[in-house]
């Protein structure tokens, strides 16, 4: 079987979780966090809005301004209540969504809900806390469906990684194709590589600096491993495990 000098430092077989984490799994992880604190989010959601629902007071209130705030990312909407509560007049500005904003104009008067004990905390409208908590909700179903989602798709291409190492043959490949990645247009400083078997095999590898792979270029004879018309390159995985044994070495075919 033809080996050719290794064009990588990996000197033993990289583990399960290495090459999760190389292939982006930290993105799995980040969204079962995501769902976890948005979960916690919609928990306390659902307590404001059922205290507001058991206490709460509904008022009529005038809508005394509006505003648009553009000096972030993404522009914010407020509106100016005044309304009576309690023997006194309470105005405030209170953040609320676009198409709200849009719906009522100055001059005109909208039912709120605040809570007796705390006039200044209110609902913009009747039900606002509960529709909140229940988008809450959704988003965090959302993320916890793409966690499972990623780690179903990343797991299942790391164990297919790690079982051509394990259980495929070593053959020599040539690098076809060295393409550098894009971030928002520009280059990343990063890339990937393509090559072929002389069977026909092909296979990409994972991403590395664009410099450590135009270092071993188009052309150049790479060690990778073959399973059942799947291949990887040795410089991801790393070297198959050797057992130690008085016999003679096989090659696999």
């Amino acid at each position: 079987m033809k080996h050719v000098p290794p064009k990588h430092n990996r000197t033993a077989p990289r583990s399960w979780m290495s090459l999760f984490w190389a292939n982006r799994g930290a993105f799995s992880v980040i969204a079962a966090l995501v769902s976890v604190v948005v979960t916690l989010i919609s928990i306390f959601a659902y307590q404001s809005a059922a205290q507001f629902e058991r206490i709460g007071v509904v008022a009529e209130a005038q809508v005394i301004a509006r505003r648009v705030d553009r000096s972030g990312d993404d522009d914010d909407y407020y509106i100016t209540f005044r309304f009576d509560a309690d023997q006194q007049t309470v105005t405030r500005e209170s953040e609320v969504s676009r198409s709200y904003h849009r719906r009522v104009a100055p001059g005109e008067t909208v039912d709120i809900r605040y809570l007796p004990h705390d006039p200044h905390e209110f609902e913009t409208y009747v039900g606002e806390k509960r529709d909140n908590a229940v988008m809450a909700q959704v988003m965090a179903g959302v993320a916890g469906l793409v966690s499972l989602v990623a780690l179903w798709f990343l797991g299942g291409k790391v164990n297919k990684a790690v079982l051509t190492r394990r259980l495929g043959y070593r053959a020599v490949a040539k690098v076809s194709r060295v393409v550098e990645t894009k971030n928002s247009g520009r280059p990343s400083g990063n890339g990937y590589m393509q090559w072929r078997t002389a069977d026909g095999v092909t296979g990409e590898s994972l991403t590395h600096k664009i410099g450590k792979l135009r270092a071993i270029g188009v052309g150049a004879e790479i060690n990778v491993y073959v399973r059942k018309g799947y291949s990887v390159w040795e410089g991801d995985v790393g070297p198959q495990h050797e057992v130690e044994s008085n016999l003679p070495k096989v090659p696999r075919t």
